[in-house]
């Protein structure tokens, strides 16, 4: 698929005119070319953009909530709790992960973007930590500073494979071994056992 057809932008375009449970397929672009297993839909290219989305985040939501039927939509809203966070789709979501260094500084600037989740969403929506990298906290300190809140994973600190994902590095043989990737898999592994858990107990 060509690029100026996929991203967030034209989903929202395509999706106030057709409510199609495919549509979200028509505008990602396959990571694995045609094993299609990792798909992205690409973000804004340009902020200016952002304003277009104003009105869409609830139709925007439906479209990723249909999806979730057959297969497992992971959003990266960026930082949580500037005026630009979308909290129509994390209302949306089955659980809400931030991502913590665990330093006195990240835990601390953790906490009033975690409390001002807290009151948008409200307690239809789990909420968890990952730690990334390394500090001087255990995942007990952690989740005791943060409410309590389950770490459910620890990914290493991996700048050469990161650049990969961030930057287009060429990616080594091993990188599909590498310390980000493996941490990110135990990650997902702990999302979906958590949100099972949770779906059984309510």
């Amino acid at each position: 698929m060509d690029e100026h057809e996929s991203g967030l932008l034209e989903l929202a375009l395509a999706a106030a005119h057709d409510i199609d449970p495919d549509l979200l397929w028509r505008h990602v672009v396959a990571l694995d070319h045609d094993a299609r297993n990792w798909l992205l839909l690409p973000g804004l290219r340009d902020p200016r953009h952002l304003v277009q989305l104003d009105g869409a985040w609830d139709t925007i939501a439906g479209v990723f909530t249909a999806a979730q039927d057959t297969a497992d939509v992971v959003l990266d809203v960026g930082q949580i709790g500037r005026s630009d966070t979308p909290m129509t789709l994390l209302a949306a979501c089955d659980l809400v992960v931030m991502l913590v260094r665990p330093t006195l500084r990240h835990v601390a600037h953790a906490r009033p973007r975690l409390d001002a989740l807290g009151r948008q969403v409200g307690e239809d929506v789990q909420v968890g930590l990952c730690a990334v990298g390394d500090g001087p906290y255990s995942a007990k300190e952690i989740s005791e500073a943060l409410f309590e809140l389950p770490v459910l994973a620890w990914i290493p600190h991996d700048p050469r494979s990161a650049a990969v994902l961030s930057d287009g590095d060429r990616a080594k043989k091993s990188f599909r071994r590498s310390a980000l990737i493996r941490g990110t898999s135990r990650l997902g592994a702990a999302m979906r056992a958590h949100v099972a858990r949770e779906a059984v107990a309510s």
